[in-house]
């Protein structure tokens, strides 16, 4: 593994295939944590804003689309939408360090999927998220 991802855990895999998703990340999917679904995303200076930190839209992006895997994986949907998400910034990210996301559902119907989720680096809380998102 390149210096990035050498904090990753064995079985990591990587899931920006292309899109946006492929120019935001690298964003990993780690091995499962039981009821909590959990992702990576090694910071590198593109993900920087001018103060040096971790942009707060590269943090949305993360929260969106480790939510967005969870929900598809657990419905067995093909596709899951976002219909809303709020995110709350806590602490800074910075280069050199690898963000994690741990993801819960909240709540699922038939349609919706409500999950939640928290980013960390290094064990400090950098962001919370929850949204919903529809089943398609």
């Amino acid at each position: 593994m390149s210096d990035a991802t050498s904090t990753l855990p064995p079985g990591a895999e990587n899931i920006s295939r292309g899109g946006f998703n492929l120019h935001a990340g690298p964003i990993y999917r780690l091995p499962d944590d039981g009821a909590v679904r959990c992702f990576a995303l090694p910071v590198l200076d593109k993900h920087l804003n001018g103060g040096g930190n971790v942009h707060g839209g590269l943090l949305m992006t993360f929260a969106d689309i480790s939510m967005s895997q969870t929900a598809r994986a657990v419905t067995a949907a093909p596709g899951c939408n976002t219909v809303s998400m709020t995110c709350d910034f806590v602490g800074p990210g910075r280069a050199g360090e690898t963000l994690e996301c741990r993801v819960r559902i909240t709540r699922q119907t038939r349609t919706l999927v409500f999950l939640s989720a928290d980013i960390t680096a290094g064990g400090r809380a950098v962001a919370v998220a929850t949204g919903l998102w529809k089943i398609v």
